[in-house]
């Protein structure tokens, strides 16, 4: 009787058997490999970091918008002639306070796209002040000699 029950056991968690039991453990093994969310001191030091970048290049775009939301950093603009805030970009925490996936926001689609970068940006991840250096076309300050 213990064999016939331990086999049944067996069968009852093999994968073919049952697609959700595998889809699970698959589940599982993907969240593991997500970083988690910034904490508190790196969510702060990240919108710190951009509204001194933006001020520094861009003082005629005024201090950013910068809110978080899960892995997600999200960077608006107030600017001329508009009522709501412009969404300018996206970062997704990667880890680190010095690793995130950088997304533009495109107006044509109302998305953000970490896939449509210019190449000459460079890497698609980057630290937060890599994300701001290259906002959209319509934030785009006067070019400068620095």
């Amino acid at each position: 009787m213990f064999c016939r029950h331990a086999a049944a056991q067996a069968r009852q968690h093999h994968p073919r058997r049952h697609p959700r039991l595998a889809a699970a453990r698959l589940a599982t093994a993907i969240m593991d490999s997500v970083p988690g969310t910034p904490d508190r001191q790196t969510r702060a030091a990240v919108t710190r970091r951009i509204i001194a970048h933006v001020r520094r290049g861009w003082p005629r775009l005024g201090e950013p918008i910068v809110r978080h939301r899960g892995q997600f950093c999200y960077v608006c603009a107030r600017l001329p002639g508009h009522r709501e805030p412009t969404p300018i970009l996206r970062l997704r925490y990667q880890g680190s306070a010095d690793r995130w996936a950088i997304g533009i926001y495109r107006a044509s689609g109302g998305q953000y796209t970490e896939s449509e970068l210019p190449a000459s940006f460079g890497p698609k991840t980057g630290t937060p002040r890599k994300g701001s250096m290259t906002p959209s076309s319509s934030t785009r300050g006067p070019e400068s000699g620095r």
